[in-house]
């Protein structure tokens, strides 16, 4: 694990808290996480067909079949 220390105004902390600059911090940090994790998968998505993938198809026929009765169709 890498420690990054930074600095802040001391206002800021006074103004939220110590408490809250943390959780803003943390929660930080979580969406850099969850941004490098979408960027893998839409790399990953440049490699894949599922146009003509068997077990995609399949997947998504039965989902509909499970899921049609909430949706209503008008023809």
């Amino acid at each position: 694990m890498v420690e990054f220390k930074i600095q802040l105004e001391e206002s800021i902390v006074q103004t939220f808290g110590y408490k809250e600059v943390e959780q803003y911090l943390q929660d930080f940090v979580k969406k850099m996480i969850l941004r490098a994790a979408v960027q893998d998968i839409l790399e990953d998505l440049k490699t894949i067909d599922l146009q003509n993938d068997k077990e995609w198809q399949t997947a998504r026929h039965l989902a509909w079949q499970q899921e049609k009765h909430k949706y209503m169709i008008v023809r």
